[in-house]
This record gives structure tokens, C-alpha cells and sequence, in this order.
């Protein structure tokens, strides 16, 4: 998303700073009008995201109390659609007052993950295997899918025994990631991370907003960090509703 990381590894959100470096006015101000530019892009793509989710769960709504095993009636499929339509409904809060890109990020995940849920349901009500959840690139969750194919596990073992793994394949292997993301960590080069803006000291008196990844965000600021934005666990929609992700970005704010 941004790949002008000339502030990386100089800093890490909520901590002093380790140098005697200060972001300028210009390049404090050049950070803030790179995040706005990013913001206006994501919200313009999250919201065709999350309106085209909603679009199709009008269309296909499947109703509730039909009965059977593995229908809406049942009840592991109630808890399922339950969770579909909070997640939906996680999403469009998100969208609306997102303070960051990764609420931005999470509302697009919580809306298609709501999408497949949704499949899933349909699916086994017509005796139908469900269709498996993408993994999402942990580097950025609004990526495509992360790899998982490649060489059967067996092969695969064969040719890491000919072979010492260097640490460059260790690091593209520590993490789910695209096949974008995967190359640039293969190359040696920073993936294209998803960016969160923080409250950084630089100095004993001074704390500028600066941009890091998303993961790196300590969690009494952010839902999102240990998550990829919502995409492990169904704990994230309750949370959202309850108003969880404004609370953390208070927190970031005081800082």
C-alpha cells in the first residue's frame, strides 16, 4: 500500500526514541498527507466491498427456522447466520467510523468473511461440501489470498533436506502471504504492508503520528494487530458493536 518506508526501523510506536532523529514539519506533514491519500483510496475500495456483500446477502437471504441438520433451523446453523448478519453489520460500523486504514481493512475482511459463512450455510443446506475460507496474507489482509500451494508436504521435505533453507525462504515461510508479498520477502525487499498511523515519541517532550505496519501496534490500541484485521477468530463483530474499536483508538489518540 505504501512503499515509501523511510521512517522504518527507526522507530516503534509508544516507545522513545532509540536515535536523536526527529521527523521535520515537512516530513511529518509529508506522512500525514501520504495516510489521508491512502485513507480516501481504501474507504472508496471498502465500501464497493462491503456494498457488493450486502447485495448479494439481500438476494439470497436464507430464512431463519427452516429446520433439518445443517439448515437455519438447526442450531449450529442459527449461531452461523447469527454471526453472518453481525458481521455485516460490524463491517458497515466499521466503514462508517473507521479512524484508521486497518478499520478500513476490517470491515472489508468481516464482510467477506460473512460472504463465505453465508456460502457455507447454503452450501450444506443442499447437501453440498462448504467451500474453505481463504487464508488471508498477514502482511495485508485486503491482498489476494495467501499461498498454500506449492509442493505436496513430502516433496516439499525432500527438497528443504538437499537444501539449507536460507533466512530469506525462513521469513517468507513464518507468515501466510500473497504471492506479491511472498516475492518481495524472497528478494530481500519490504512486502507491501498495511500501514497504521501512531502516536510515536521521538523525544522527551515531542510525540509525532507516524505510519508503521498495522501488526506492530500495540493491542490496547487496535482490535487488528494480532488478527490480520479480523480475519482469525468470531470474536471481532460483538466487539465492534459494542463499540470496542473506538475505545482502543481513544487509547491511540491520548497517547
Amino acid at each position: 500500500m505504501l512503499r515509501r518506508w523511510w521512517f522504518m526501523g527507526v522507530l516503534r510506536p509508544g516507545m522513545p526514541a532509540q536515535r536523536t532523529w526527529e521527523p521535520s514539519k515537512e516530513e511529518q506533514q509529508r506522512v500525514l498527507d501520504e495516510w489521508e491519500t491512502a485513507r480516501e483510496r481504501l474507504e472508496r475500495l471498502v465500501s464497493a466491498r462491503v456494498t457488493a456483500v450486502g447485495d448479494v446477502l439481500r438476494a439470497a437471504e436464507l430464512p431463519v427456522g427452516a429446520g433439518g441438520s445443517g439448515t437455519p433451523g438447526s442450531g449450529e446453523a442459527e449461531r452461523d447466520y447469527a454471526w453472518v448478519l453481525d458481521a455485516f453489520q460490524a463491517a458497515g460500523k466499521l466503514l462508517d467510523e473507521a479512524a484508521d486504514l486497518p478499520d478500513l481493512a476490517a470491515a472489508a475482511v468481516l464482510a467477506e468473511r460473512a460472504l463465505v459463512r453465508f456460502a457455507a450455510l447454503h452450501a450444506r443446506r443442499a447437501g453440498q461440501p462448504a467451500p474453505r475460507p481463504p487464508e488471508r496474507c498477514y502482511y495485508n489482509p485486503l491482498h489476494a489470498a495467501a499461498e498454500n500451494g506449492g509442493p505436496p508436504a513430502r516433496k516439499q521435505h525432500r527438497q528443504r533436506a538437499r537444501r539449507r533453507t536460507g533466512p530469506r525462504e525462513a521469513a517468507a515461510d513464518r507468515r501466510p502471504a500473497c504471492p506479491s508479498c511472498r516475492k518481495a520477502i524472497l528478494a530481500g525487499q519490504q512486502p507491501d504492508v498495511l500501514p497504521a498511523l501512531v502516536p510515536v515519541k521521538v523525544s522527551r517532550l515531542r510525540t509525532a503520528r507516524m505510519l508503521v505496519p498495522y501488526y506492530s501496534v500495540p493491542q490496547q490500541w487496535s482490535l487488528w494487530s494480532l488478527s490480520a484485521c479480523g480475519a482469525y477468530g468470531d470474536e471481532w463483530p460483538g466487539l465492534v458493536l459494542r463499540g470496542e474499536h473506538r475505545r482502543r483508538a481513544a487509547a491511540a489518540r491520548k497517547a
